[in-house]
């Protein structure tokens, strides 16, 4: 049998070992070897356990290690893979050697800490929480402490409005300190991130932005957190999510990496010197990605990425050809009853790699307009300036159809459609959802009109 061996057990990695379980049992012996106490579970959860949606953190894993077992799959937890021999063909763990014909690196993410005084105080901890263990022991500062904590929350990704909403929705006094100009920079324009501060300020959530961490203060717990001039009352102190690759063990094994990750082609191979090591990929949020639109190498830890590259590489594994086409890295995140869907490039963003757009935003009811009760979509729409092919998209709303949206978007994009294009799209029609042509076509429309008619 084949040894095939996967580092790491979260969506970049237990997906290849079940995928090929189940299609080539008897010709793979697999082995998963993860350094987490768990396994199959769902960081994308933790949130929603915060806030009470889900009832215990336990109800995040999806399959036991005896699942795996009985699949014919190896699980190595609490252990931490040491060295890979790419000549060799060898992987070591806690003094022993492990060899493969087949390695997947799915090592992850990496939180950045920032360098602070204080950053050791009781109540500081990160929104990078990625084990059981470490939201249980969130979970657990929160229960011993008085209520309502004063909490202040450095950063506005996805992930740290869902956990300040949470917070919130159980009780407790928040602020968030973003240092950029506006919320959400890396996923939102100022225009559209304006409608998602309005929401938090109706939760009563303060945002203050433009302002960066300096100092924690406090003895053996936290008592206060400066921000240059200006100093803060805090309980808690949430590190807002500052992902980085986890590269580490890939770089000391001489694959060749940079900031967005390790580096493969097209099928997912890692490569050393440019060229793809023999019977070694790379996975997950720790491999880099090709972003769609600008054709470059990027940076994208979301779940549907990470399982992108998981089906190319089993899809190898099993004898099936496929290769990466690129990513749009859309994401969706629900704070409570507001949705906020991204796909593809800020204005922000293309303007870094010198693409001119033309944006066009527009303020619609989720319904037909002569029924009642229809709840404002706020979408923009970004296009490259001169071939009018789409490049971003967002949307914020209380509505129903974001994800779908965004979904049809980044698929817009994937297939390089032009605003005309989509403006000739048909959708389904009914006047409780929608518009007789939906939203997103009538805004591609108007671009489309715009630019030709005179």
């Amino acid at each position: 049998m084949e040894k095939l061996v996967i580092i790491g057990s979260g969506s970049g990695g237990l997906p290849v070992a079940s995928m090929v379980a189940k299609f080539r049992k008897n010709q793979y012996d697999i082995t998963v070897i993860t350094k987490d106490p768990d396994i199959a579970y769902s960081p994308c959860g933790i949130p929603y356990v915060l806030k009470g949606d889900i009832p215990s953190y336990k109800d995040l894993i999806m399959h036991s290690e005896e699942h795996y077992k009985e699949s014919g799959i190896k699980i190595l937890t609490n252990t931490s893979v040491e060295e890979i021999d790419t000549q060799k063909k060898r992987i070591r763990y806690k003094s022993t050697w492990l060899g493969y014909n087949y390695l997947v690196i799915a090592t992850g993410t990496a939180q950045r800490v920032p360098k602070v005084k204080g950053i050791d105080l009781n109540g500081v901890f990160s929104a990078h929480i990625k084990t059981l263990k470490e939201a249980e022991k969130f979970e657990e500062f929160i229960l011993n402490s008085k209520k309502p904590l004063k909490v202040i929350m450095t950063g506005s990704s996805s992930i740290d409005l869902e956990f300040a909403t949470g917070l919130k929705e159980r009780g407790h006094d928040i602020i968030i300190v973003e240092k950029a100009a506006h919320l959400m920079p890396d996923r939102l324009d100022s225009d559209m991130a304006e409608y998602v501060n309005r929401y938090l300020h109706s939760m009563g959530i303060r945002v203050i932005t433009m302002h960066e961490l300096s100092e924690i203060t406090g003895t053996e717990k936290i008592e206060s957190v400066n921000f240059g001039d200006l100093t803060l009352p805090a309980d808690l102190l949430m590190l807002g999510t500052d992902f980085m690759p986890e590269i580490t063990l890939a770089k000391s094994a001489g694959f060749d990496t940079d900031k967005y990750g390790i580096n493969i082609d097209e099928k997912a191979r890692a490569l050393i010197k440019g060229k793809a090591a023999e019977g070694v990929y790379a996975s997950g949020a720790c491999a880099n990605a090709i972003n769609i639109v600008t054709g470059k190498r990027d940076f994208m830890f979301t779940g549907s990425t990470s399982i992108q590259k998981s089906r190319i590489i089993s899809e190898q594994l099993l004898s099936i050809d496929a290769s990466i086409k690129g990513s749009t890295n859309p994401k969706i995140a629900v704070l409570r009853d507001l949705n906020i869907g991204t796909a593809g490039l800020t204005k922000e963003e293309a303007e870094k790699h010198n693409i001119e757009v033309k944006t066009c935003v527009t303020e619609e009811k989720s319904t037909a307009r002569y029924y009642p009760g229809g709840i404002p979509v706020y979408m923009k729409l970004l296009f490259e300036k001169n071939s009018l092919r789409l490049i971003g998209a967002q949307i914020v709303s209380k509505g129903c159809g974001i994800k779908e949206r965004i979904d049809t978007l980044s698929i817009a994009m994937n297939c390089r459609l032009t605003a005309k294009e989509l403006a000739h799209l048909e959708t389904a029609y009914s006047p409780p959802v929608s518009h007789i042509l939906d939203i997103m076509v009538e805004l591609a429309k108007s671009v489309w009109f715009e630019n030709n008619i005179k």
